[in-house]
């Protein structure tokens, strides 16, 4: 028997969590049987609703469930829709774990290893932090590299700044909220290109468009939070399928949140 805690252990191994951890089990009990496993960036209702009709007992979730990164007991006592959604999972009996800062303390972190696989851009990896990877790209512009993110990554549109055709074979890539700028402007000091999920529009995006102004070949390719990070859990997903072959896994990805008008 294969309990949710058999899947916990698996998913901390070898990394160290303390008490600031946003990880843990949010819903459910640990000594629950497993009978599927559904993983996904973010605990929408949606995706919820679909481990019913999966027959999975189990959900990870790399995103909080209510709003905010850190819990927020004001927000979760006094809002209606937290209270809907809250019996909403308990009418589902569904375990739901975090898995936000274990996946992130991977060597290398779990989030980036993902991005960068599903883009097929292993081969190019130069150099691994733990909040970036490096990667050199050969005989590549601006243009050719989103033309690449926008294929692989199934994105309609993306937002760019810089000129187009610039050269950059240098490129930094960055997932989540590490679009920065204390992460990513000292970064353009060694590299032509940033790529990243999200961040301050005010620091970064204003860095790269007064270097343009100057004639100095910068450049930054923004994704999206979802976007940049949906690859991260769905390598995860395809760790614990060899991990527990005799347990349905699957990977339910991010429906995109904002349109175009």
């Amino acid at each position: 028997m294969i309990t949710v805690q058999d899947v916990i252990d698996q998913l901390e191994e070898g990394v160290m969590l303390d008490s600031s951890t946003v990880d843990g089990l949010m819903y459910g009990d640990s000594k629950d049987e497993i009978k599927g496993i559904t993983v996904s960036f973010m605990p929408s209702i949606d995706v919820i609703k679909k481990n019913v009709d999966l027959k999975a007992n189990l959900l990870i979730t790399h995103e909080a469930l209510f709003y905010q990164h850190h819990s927020n007991q004001a927000l979760e006592k006094n809002n209606s829709l937290v209270e809907e959604k809250k019996s909403i999972i308990e009418q589902t009996n569904l375990a739901i774990y975090r898995n936000h800062d274990a996946i992130h303390r991977y060597q290398p972190d779990g989030i980036t290893h993902g991005l960068i696989a599903e883009l097929d851009w292993q081969q190019y990896v130069n150099e691994q932090e733990s909040a970036y990877s490096i990667l050199h790209i050969p005989n590549s512009t601006l243009a050719k590299v989103a033309t690449q993110v926008k294929q692989k990554l199934g994105i309609n549109y993306l937002r760019f700044v810089g000129n187009k055709d610039m050269k950059c074979e240098k490129i930094a890539v960055l997932v989540g909220y590490r679009g920065n700028g204390p992460t990513t402007i000292p970064l353009l000091e060694k590299v032509d290109l940033v790529i990243y999920g999200e961040g301050p529009e005010w620091e970064t995006p204003e860095f790269v468009w007064d270097a343009s102004q100057l004639g100095v070949p910068k450049g930054l390719i923004q994704l999206g939070h979802a976007e940049s990070e949906d690859p991260g859990m769905k390598w995860l997903a395809n760790q614990l399928k060899d991990r527990f072959p005799s347990i349905p896994v699957t990977f339910l990805p991010t429906v995109r949140r904002f349109q175009l008008i």
